[in-house]
């Protein structure tokens, strides 16, 4: 069904638009994509390109362990986002990651790190102070080193690389998608002129705030007071105030701080009960 719903959307674009797609961001899944080389829908002169999901090549890391991972997926994640206009800077970046990650005082592997006098580096900053006394936190130990070192060499592949060049998310598609299935609930069953509905609405909302409903509720001859003008233009503004509150730094980080303390506690409870849950085990 996505991939039928995916082809009539490029077939189409053309007809209704008068444009043609070039590019294409998704996620893993490939099946969907394959569809349209296979399909051509503007000939053999004009092929579309896949462009990765940075957030979902990122997630590639995170099957790996739990906190450890977490932690190695975001500084991952963020290698990808800060050096989105060069493949080669991204992959400097990458194994950055891996070789400040494994350092140790007797083996420091800090090549790739950035020496500038506001590296985020603390070996280095301390080689530009002069600091001969910097001691290094536990790292990675060396046989985890080299489990993940294969790993760091594919999601630093140039192939893999050059589709995350602007770093492109499907963030804004999820939220949308999240907005459609509060009009019409996944857990209850409806006819495609609900869902069409719900999409259309959703899409409104979306694209112009709640507000937006006054208007279309006006053209089906609806009377609207006050209230429900009030109440639509509070839901705009706290949704306004919560979009910049979860922008701020502060609060990026408790949310990141409670995720990685909730991982360490899911890891302690496995190694006290071993594991609780297994698809299909029980």
């Amino acid at each position: 069904m996505e991939v039928d719903g995916m082809l009539r959307i490029f077939n189409r674009s053309e007809k209704l638009h008068n444009l043609k797609y070039s590019n294409y961001i998704g996620d893993g899944d490939t099946k969907t994509f394959n569809a349209l080389p296979e399909n051509k829908p503007y000939g053999d002169d004009h092929l579309i390109q896949k462009i990765e999901c940075v957030g979902h090549v990122q997630k590639r890391m995170g099957r790996l362990t739990d906190s450890l991972i977490d932690k190695l997926a975001h500084y991952y994640g963020n290698a990808i986002r800060c050096n989105s206009t060069s493949v080669k800077e991204m992959r400097k970046a990458i194994w950055a990651v891996w070789g400040h990650s494994c350092s140790t005082d007797d083996e420091p592997m800090h090549w790739f790190c950035p020496t500038n006098p506001n590296t985020w580096c603390k070996y280095n900053a301390a080689i530009n102070n002069n600091l001969q006394n910097y001691k290094h936190k536990p790292s990675v130990a060396k046989a985890v080193r080299d489990v993940i070192k294969p790993v760091f060499a594919d999601l630093s592949h140039p192939a893999l690389l050059k589709k995350c060049l602007g770093g492109k998310t499907q963030n804004p598609n999820e939220s949308l998608n999240s907005l459609i299935w509060k009009f019409c609930p996944k857990t209850i069953g409806s006819s495609l002129q609900i869902a069409e509905i719900a999409a259309n609405l959703a899409t409104s909302v979306f694209n112009d705030g709640n507000q937006i409903l006054i208007s279309i509720l006006e053209k089906f001859g609806l009377k609207i007071n006050r209230n429900v003008c009030v109440s639509l233009a509070e839901r705009d503004n706290r949704r306004i105030f919560t979009s910049r509150q979860r922008c701020l730094q502060s609060s990026f980080e408790a949310r990141r701080a409670k995720k990685i303390k909730k991982s360490k506690e899911s890891e302690l409870f496995q190694e006290q009960e071993g594991k609780c849950y297994n698809p299909g085990a029980f």
